[in-house]
């Protein structure tokens, strides 16, 4: 004999199929068990249920034994989402105490999306039909779909919730990158942004110094930056690899290195961690820790955070891009004033006191043609060395600004033009040689412009800083290379110390000879070692 619903029993069956209300799957799974386990009656209920988007929900209500835990699971082993098309049937174990075990399965538009186990008591015959199983067919039909069915619509409504917010975050996070271009900016918006993404409780955001071969944290809150070798930890071994990794108790994982999480006083749980890379380059390291809701990372959420490390890796190099240029944009103002003075003081020092002394000598002839007239023509003589001597000066002068017989003829004419013509204003009578062969070959004028002023710039440095009697300067052919180089053998210097020191001292010398280099495809090496003088020596390919 079937039985059919009564009102109450209606009621209740409408208020375990709604999802009203339900703030996730497993809180409206949670509450149908709960709601079946009361409506059986059962002993306890075991549900397991796979989302659309491949998460599995496992929940229990009531107490159950190791035997019904180990039947549970045997019938699960296998289980997954399927196509099922045939009429829902109910699986029925008897445990041998008196219990039996029943088995619905829960389906969705046609597919088999999990199982649903009651431990109920058996029921004697003559109560046979007060049992849960007379329930008409069509009616225990419509139980297990309509289950199955809303959670698999809470499930799609969540996650197209969850989606649309991280399409938003995304899309927020991208307009953010886009317009920062101040690096220490960017990375603190990126710091407070992306967590917001999967529910993170804390953001890292390593940038890789190739030089120095380590990770740089920036900590802005606190005035200063931590380093590790890019060898060490979790965030170390994606910055080498470039594989990203999801690791979900640190404590298991040999990598993890907490030197970081020590200094911050942050501990860390879970972590997953991407590389920023442009183009195939890595340049950072992202990683995400601890989920405000105590559960792990996911591969979603690795998908996610790929996707936001490749906006920040261009974003970073952009802005670290813009910081180099902004900072030689910097340095080419510092060194066009710094010409600007050294002219000022050549003028002065020179081609304008002559200019003034001339000026002297003339007013000084004019008295004397009334006064003394007869030494008129031993003045004049003097005034024309002043002239010729301060005419030299100036062709000097404007020689060393801009040789105009370098782009006809050539680098070597010019050189040994320049020591010809050179002069030490400084007063310490340093002496300034050439060797070079005669046939030396030539170069494009804009290689020979170049050579030309890191050479003089060498030679400047020699004379300003060296204490050296002689200077020299070489130009040969080697190997496939036009080899000019300056040797003085004066004090010398820590190259070390001074190279570390330009940013604190705002010194270009060195750093300007070996960026023009560069430009011309050349490379400058500069040797020194105190009481060894210095020789600075550029290599450029003939070729």
């Amino acid at each position: 004999m079937s039985l059919t619903l009564d009102q109450r029993q209606l009621e209740t069956l409408s208020q375990l199929l709604t999802a009203g209300g339900h703030h996730d799957v497993a809180e409206l799974l949670g509450t149908a068990l709960e709601r079946l386990v009361a409506f059986w009656p059962a002993h306890a209920g075991a549900l397991i249920y796979h989302t659309p988007h491949g998460d599995v929900v496992h929940l229990e209500r009531g107490p159950l034994d190791d035997e019904t835990r180990a039947l549970i699971e045997q019938a699960r082993t296998g289980f997954g989402r399927r196509v099922d098309g045939s009429k829902p049937t109910v699986g029925y174990y008897t445990l041998g105490d008196g219990r039996d075990v029943l088995e619905l399965p829960l389906q969705s538009s046609g597919q088999g999306v999990g199982l649903l186990h009651l431990v109920v008591q058996d029921q004697p015959a003559d109560k046979a039909d007060a049992h849960p199983l007379a329930l008409d067919e069509d009616l225990l039909i419509l139980l297990v779909r309509a289950v199955g069915g809303e959670a698999d619509k809470l499930a799609m409504l969540r996650r197209a919730e969850r989606d649309l917010r991280e399409l938003h975050l995304l899309y927020e996070v991208g307009q953010s990158l886009a317009m920062n271009l101040d690096l220490a900016s960017l990375l603190n918006d990126m710091r407070r942004r992306v967590p917001e993404v999967v529910g993170a409780e804390r953001c890292s955001i390593f940038i890789l110094d190739d030089e120095r071969h380590e990770l740089m944290l920036d900590l802005p809150e606190e005035g200063r930056s931590l380093r590790m070798p890019v060898d060490r930890g979790i965030a170390g071994w994606v910055a080498t690899h470039g594989i990203g990794q999801i690791v979900n108790d640190v404590e298991q994982d040999p990598r993890f290195y907490d030197g970081i999480g020590r200094e911050v006083d942050f501990v860390t749980r879970s972590i997953v961690c991407v590389p920023m890379r442009v183009k195939d380059r890595v340049v950072g390291v992202m990683q995400l820790l601890n989920k405000r809701s105590g559960e792990p990372f996911t591969d979603q959420d690795l998908q996610l955070l790929n996707t936001l490390a490749a906006q920040a890796g261009i974003a970073v190099d952009n802005a670290r891009l813009y910081q180099s240029l902004k900072a030689e944009r910097d340095r080419l103002l510092s060194k066009e004033e710094e010409v600007r003075k050294q002219i000022a003081r050549d003028l002065h020092d020179g081609p304008t006191q002559g200019v003034a002394a001339i000026a002297m000598n003339i007013e000084f002839i004019k008295r004397l043609l009334t006064a003394m007239p007869e030494r008129v023509p031993s003045e004049l003589e003097t005034l024309s060395d002043l002239v010729t001597k301060t005419s030299h000066n100036i062709r000097t002068l404007l020689f060393e600004l801009r040789p105009l017989g370098l782009e006809t003829q050539g680098l070597l004419s010019t050189l040994q033009q320049y020591v010809a013509r050179w002069r030490d204003p400084s007063g310490n009578n340093v002496q300034l040689r050439l060797e070079a062969p005669p046939n030396v070959p030539r170069l494009p004028h804009e290689a020979e412009a170049a050579i030309f002023i890191i050479l003089q710039e060498a030679v400047n440095n020699a004379r300003k800083h060296a204490k050296a009697g002689e200077v020299t300067i070489y130009l040969y052919q080697e190997e496939g290379q036009l080899v000019a180089s300056v040797r003085d053998r004066g004090k010398g210097f820590n190259l070390a110390v001074v190279e570390a020191s330009y940013e604190t001292r705002g010194s270009l010398g060195l750093l300007n000879m070996k960026e023009r280099a560069r430009l011309i495809g050349a490379e400058c090496r500069i040797r020194s070692a105190p009481g060894e003088g210095t020789t600075v020596e550029l290599r450029v390919p003939l070729a």
